[in-house]
């Protein structure tokens, strides 16, 4: 009787179990193709991506301009500072003077923001450029009288010794 009972329970199992690994599990949807573009649509999502870079590059260097102006108002601001300390009473001396590190600090603050905003607009600049020589080979390396070939200059071939 047992025999019995686990070989319906196995074949009950098998009957399940194979069931199931023939259906697939997305149901009855066909098999997705990938999407083809054509050429001149990819050029141009390519040439929009890099016109985007470009203008936050540009941005960022307006911003990167703004920050350099407020550090030389910080500067000039602890320079005129310390200026006037030297005319003070020795005890208002000490807070005009930590006022200006103060600003001095902040100055310095703000020039290496700017400096790190130049360096990622320079950094999206590159990757604008490389967007647009993705471009270019695509439609085919940009023309030109020899037809858009990558080619490696003469001199960079010749072998010259000294």
């Amino acid at each position: 009787m047992r025999t019995l009972i686990f070989a319906a329970v196995a074949f009950a199992g098998t009957l399940l179990v194979g069931s199931a690994t023939a259906c697939p599990v997305g149901g009855n949807d066909p098999p997705r193709r990938p999407v083809v573009q054509n050429i001149s649509f990819q050029v141009s999502e390519l040439l929009e991506r890099a016109s985007r870079m470009e203008m936050a590059a540009a941005t960022r260097d307006s911003n990167a301009m703004n920050l350099e102006w407020t550090a030389d108002t910080l500067m000039n601001r602890a320079r005129i500072l310390r200026n006037q300390a030297n005319l003070v009473a020795f005890n208002e001396r000490e807070d005009m003077m930590a006022a200006a590190d103060e600003l001095a600090n902040r100055a310095a603050g703000e020039r290496h923001r700017a400096m790190d905003m130049r360096t990622a607009a320079n950094e999206l600049r590159m990757q604008a450029r490389q967007l647009r020589l993705q471009a270019s080979r695509l439609q085919g390396g940009g023309g030109g009288w020899r037809g858009g070939r990558d080619r490696v200059p003469s001199s960079a071939t010749s072998d010259v010794s000294l």
